[in-house]
């Protein structure tokens, strides 16, 4: 008679009662083993696919913005920038209103200023942010 795997026994219902608890837990554990190397497996060509994909969409949008640059526009003209730009021009509008208030300020050009980092100083809060959060609270009442 031809000796049947451990995972042959296992796989047959009517035989596995015949097992015992050592055979039982062996094969529940190669079955464990292959279930999750198979899961992890497929996870991790799935997390390949979205990060080939990111790549693929990253360089067409990356074409996008090479595209014709518009020309230098003096300082005063990026403060009168419109207000209803994207969300990472509004930040590189800001810092170009930013910088222009401190060339205006000190009275030189704003082509020699260069803003490295803005941070949020701590302290006291001014009465613009106290305005402004008691706006945003009275939005939020019934």
């Amino acid at each position: 008679m031809q000796e049947q795997s451990l995972m042959d026994i296992f796989s047959d219902p009517t035989t596995i009662h015949s097992l015992s608890f050592g055979e039982k837990m062996l094969g529940s554990t190669v079955t464990m083993i292959m279930g999750l190397g198979i899961t992890f497996t497929i996870l991790i060509l799935i997390w390949i696919f979205i990060a080939i994909m990111g790549k693929i969409l990253g360089s067409t949008q990356n074409k996008k913005k090479e595209a014709p640059a518009a020309p230098a526009a003096a300082p005063a003209a990026a403060a009168a920038a419109p207000a209803k730009a994207a969300p990472a021009a509004a930040d590189d509008s800001l810092i170009a209103v930013i910088a222009a208030a401190i060339a205006a300020y000190e009275g030189g050009s704003a082509d020699n200023l260069v803003v490295r980092k803005i941070t949020r100083l701590s302290g006291p809060q001014t009465d613009w942010e106290t305005a402004g959060i008691l706006a945003r609270m009275e939005t939020r009442k019934m």
